[in-house]
């Protein structure tokens, strides 16, 4: 099935890069059937239309793909390379996430954050990963630059934080997750968060729960985790 995105229903063309893949990558053609989501659920079965300058299509059908019975939320420190931080959105989405929000923490170097985190081009790549793996939800993809607000006004039924204390008797984030509900995760910078973020997270009824038995680089905990959450939905 060849799938595109086209977040506005009002609309009925390609966008360029879009249409460079339609044509020039998968060679179709006037008439061929494509699929069209808006990466909200929509899906459409729709006919093209290559033009000159343009490709546009017609919907010939149209159906609403549920949402699955879980969310998944996880909120981590940007690091500090951009590439980094762009494999794990692309990663993540294709796992299944329902948000992304990058967290400027203490230990966060908050002089590159500018620059490593670029939300148009990750909401580009995650709109490229929801394709490639045949979803049709697009994860919200976030900047957080307070993070006392943000652990504040959580509102997920199951709240989580990758952090392993000095008695290391944390359970592992698979048996804390809990079935049919929302769950969010927090993962911190190099460095890890502080004890005030952690007892912040605390106060706020976040569990503190282990990704493993070794040391995991912040988009590697970030890629795990969801991974994990995942799977526990479906013990």
């Amino acid at each position: 099935m060849h799938l595109f995105y086209q977040p506005d229903t009002r609309i009925f063309e390609l966008d360029e890069e879009e249409s460079r893949h339609c044509t020039k990558v998968l060679r179709l053609s006037t008439g061929d059937i494509i699929h069209v989501t808006n990466g909200k659920g929509l899906l459409q079965k729709c006919r093209l239309n290559i033009g000159r300058k343009n490709v546009t299509y017609e919907a010939v059908e149209s159906i609403t793909i549920p949402k699955r019975s879980y969310s998944i939320s996880i909120a981590v420190a940007p690091t500090r390379k951009a590439e980094r931080n762009e494999w794990m959105v692309e990663k993540m989405t294709e796992m299944g996430v329902e948000r992304i929000d990058f967290i400027v923490t203490e230990h966060t170097h908050k002089e590159t954050v500018s620059r490593v985190v670029n939300l148009a081009r990750l909401k580009r790549i995650a709109a490229s990963a929801m394709k490639q793996s045949q979803q049709y939800y697009m994860p919200e993809i976030s900047l957080i630059t307070d993070y006392n607000s943000f652990i504040n006004e959580t509102d997920a039924t199951t709240r989580l934080i990758a952090y392993v204390p000095d008695n290391h008797l944390t359970e592992h984030v698979v048996k804390k997750v809990v079935k049919d509900s929302g769950t969010i995760l927090l993962i911190g910078p190099e460095g890890d968060f502080t004890p005030e973020e952690v007892k912040l997270a605390m106060e706020n009824g976040f569990e503190a729960v282990s990704l493993g038995a070794t040391r995991l680089r912040t988009e590697t905990a970030a890629v795990a985790g969801c991974h994990s959450i995942n799977v526990a939905q479906l013990l």
